[in-house]
């Protein structure tokens, strides 16, 4: 397990592309009967107090190298033509649709991709299988989870796999009930024995003896006794607080608007608990994100923006 623990070193994303363009919000909010670690965040806002939606989406597209090709099939230190054509091959990964509330988009990869951002960012767990590079045709669904993420954790001395779900709705009690049923029936069919027979077969680095350790974890598909399941969820929802506080004064702005978003958070929260009280996986555990947007739709099409 000794070089499992260095896993970290691996995580691509670095953390002042997090914190320029979302804040973090403290809170003492919790769930109780199933172990949750329930996380408030937000667009920054600019000079002009607009929420950095274009920023952010334009910071994802700088990730999609490491977000959707594996390090093992690239050099470390990449010149300015191996990046123009890396950066290529990465966006035709990618569907594109055109989007509006009449026409949704399906796909999910701009929360998908943010959720990488997130779980490399926040958790310190970085990206293990580069799920979108073993797509045989870029208009293929990514099947499973939104992501597979691992990281070494000291206190327990496991392994925390962490499977993403990514949901991006204009309410966030439908994108909370999408996200538990998504990961009941992830469990119902077994798609984490799947999953984690991806890790050993098409792990993300050119490390082999770490690929061995790491394939050392699981019996026959299954978690080992160093192996911790984690599900980390992103629950991207419309938020009309950042048109609210346009009218303050800058010096206003961050403490009305946080001290709105914990009012609004309170809610949130006893929404979640009384969708896991009946939430029968009790033994899972979790992470879940609460990202608002000024519109989910607006954000999925800054990212195609970026893409294109």
């Amino acid at each position: 397990m000794e070089l499992v623990k260095n896993i970290a070193e691996n995580i691509s994303v670095e953390s002042p592309d997090f914190s320029n363009c979302i804040n973090v919000v403290e809170h003492d909010l919790e769930i109780t009967g199933i172990e949750t670690t329930v996380r408030f965040h937000y667009l920054k806002f600019d000079g002009n107090k607009q929420p950095m939606v274009k920023a952010l989406a334009d910071t994802l597209y700088a990730y999609i190298i490491d977000y959707c090709l594996s390090a093992k099939n690239r050099d470390g230190a990449l010149t300015a033509r191996q990046s123009t054509l890396l950066t290529k091959e990465a966006r035709s990964l990618f569907r594109h649709p055109e989007i509006s509330d009449d026409s949704p988009d399906k796909t999910g990869e701009a929360g998908e991709t943010l959720l990488y951002f997130l779980m490399e960012a926040v958790l310190k767990a970085p990206q293990i299988v580069s799920k979108m590079e073993l797509k045989t045709n870029h208009k293929d669904e990514v099947k499973g989870s939104d992501g597979i993420h691992a990281r070494w954790n000291e206190e327990l001395e496991v392994v925390d796999f962490y499977f993403g779900e990514s949901k991006l709705y204009k309410k966030v009690s439908d994108a909370l009930t999408s996200a538990l049923k998504s990961i009941n029936d992830f469990h119902d069919i077994k798609m984490y024995e799947h999953e984690f027979n991806m890790v050993t077969k098409h792990f993300k680095y050119a490390d082999e003896a770490v690929k061995h350790e790491i394939s050392q974890l699981f019996i026959n598909g299954n978690p080992g006794a160093n192996v911790r399941v984690n599900h980390a969820c992103l629950i991207g929802y419309d938020y009309k607080g950042y048109d609210d506080v346009l009218s303050e004064p800058r010096s206003n702005l961050i403490s009305r608007f946080e001290g709105e978003l914990l009012s609004n958070a309170e809610g949130l929260v006893k929404i979640l608990q009384k969708k896991l009280d009946k939430f029968e996986k009790k033994h899972l555990v979790f992470d879940v994100f609460f990202l608002p947007f000024p519109s989910v739709v607006d954000f999925r099409n800054a990212f195609n923006e970026a893409l294109d």
